[in-house]
C-alpha cells in the first residue's frame, strides 16, 4: 500500500517543491508577508501521493494591490506546473485580520487551485472583487489545530482560535452539496470519506479536526456495518499506489457501483436531517 506521509517524512521531491514554493512567496510579498501554513493530509501525517493535494494558507499584512495580486497568482499557477505530483496546491491568500477574527462571509485576497490555473495564467481573473469563500473557516480551524508553520510568525501568534459552529456550519455546507442530486457519483471516493469525516465531527465531543483517512477509520466503527464494504473500498482507493490520470483522480480510476453510493447518500441525508 502507499505509504501516508507527513511533512516531517514526505519525498524529497514533494519537500523541496513546497519549499521553493514557500521562498517564492516571501520573495513576492516582502515585508508584507506575516508567515506561509501548512495544513490538511500532509500537515495530518495522511497524504498520500498519487491522491492528495497540498494545502496553504498565507497570511499577509494588508490587503494586495490587484497588480501585486496578479503578479503572485501567476508565480503560483507557473510554480504548480513543476510539481513532481499529480495533485495540484490549493492555496488561499488572507489578510492578518481575517485570520486573526474570521469574519463571514469570509474574504480572501488570492486562491489558486487546478480549477483556477487557467483563469489566472489567461488574465481572467478580476483581482479588484471582493471575494469570499465559505470553505475558509475549516481550513483556518485545521491551521490551528493541526497546522505547520512553513515560514514567519508561529500560528498561535497569527490566527485565532475560532467558535466550533462556525468549522460545522463550513462542514455541513461542503456535506449538503455531496448529498445533493447525484454528486456522490461524481466523486466517490472523496464523498464517502467526507461524509464520514463530518459525521465524526458532529458526533464526537472533542472539538478536534480530522482527516479524510482518520474519518474513514471512525465510519467503520460507527457507521451501519452494511456500509462497511462501500467506505473500505473507498479508502483502499484513497491509500492506492497507484498513479492515476486526471481524468480519474475522480474515481480514482475504480468501478463503483451506483446503487450502493446512492444508498449512502440517501442514509447520509437522513442521518443529516437528525443532527
Amino acid at each position: 500500500m502507499n505509504r501516508p506521509q507527513s511533512w516531517s517524512n514526505c519525498d524529497e521531491d514533494i519537500k523541496s517543491f513546497i519549499m521553493a514554493l514557500t521562498e517564492k512567496m516571501k520573495n513576492e510579498q516582502g515585508p508584507n508577508l506575516i508567515g506561509i501554513y501548512l495544513h490538511g493530509s500532509l500537515a495530518m501525517g495522511s497524504y498520500y501521493r498519487p491522491k492528495s493535494d497540498i494545502d496553504i494558507i498565507i497570511v499577509v499584512k494588508r490587503r494586495l494591490e490587484n497588480e501585486t495580486a496578479r503578479c503572485v497568482g501567476t508565480t503560483i499557477a507557473l510554480e504548480s506546473q513543476k510539481r513532481p505530483t499529480i495533485g495540484d496546491i490549493e492555496l488561499s491568500i488572507i489578510t492578518k485580520e481575517v485570520a486573526k477574527h474570521v469574519p463571514v462571509p469570509t474574504p480572501y485576497e488570492l486562491h489558486y487551485s487546478t480549477e483556477w490555473a487557467e483563469k489566472i495564467l489567461n488574465n481572467e481573473v478580476e483581482y479588484s472583487k471582493e471575494v469570499t469563500d465559505s470553505d475558509l473557516p475549516s481550513h483556518l480551524t485545521y491551521v490551528v489545530q493541526r497546522g505547520i508553520c512553513l515560514a514567519g510568525q508561529p500560528i498561535q501568534d497569527v490566527f485565532g482560535q475560532y467558535p466550533w459552529n462556525m468549522l460545522i456550519e463550513s462542514v455541513i455546507y461542503d456535506l449538503e452539496w455531496i448529498l445533493d442530486e447525484d454528486h456522490i457519483l461524481e466523486t466517490p471516493y472523496y464523498s464517502i470519506l467526507n461524509i464520514c469525516r463530518v459525521f465524526q465531527l458532529v458526533s464526537e465531543n472533542s472539538q478536534r479536526v480530522h482527516s479524510k483517512d482518520e474519518g474513514g477509520e471512525w465510519g467503520l466503527l460507527h457507521l451501519p456495518k452494511n456500509f462497511n464494504p462501500l467506505i473500505q473500498q473507498a479508502l483502499d482507493v484513497y491509500r492506492s499506489p497507484k498513479i492515476v490520470s486526471k481524468d480519474e483522480r475522480k474515481t480514482g480510476g475504480r468501478e463503483w457501483e451506483s446503487s450502493k453510493l446512492l444508498a449512502f447518500r440517501d442514509y447520509a441525508r437522513e442521518k443529516l436531517l437528525n443532527l
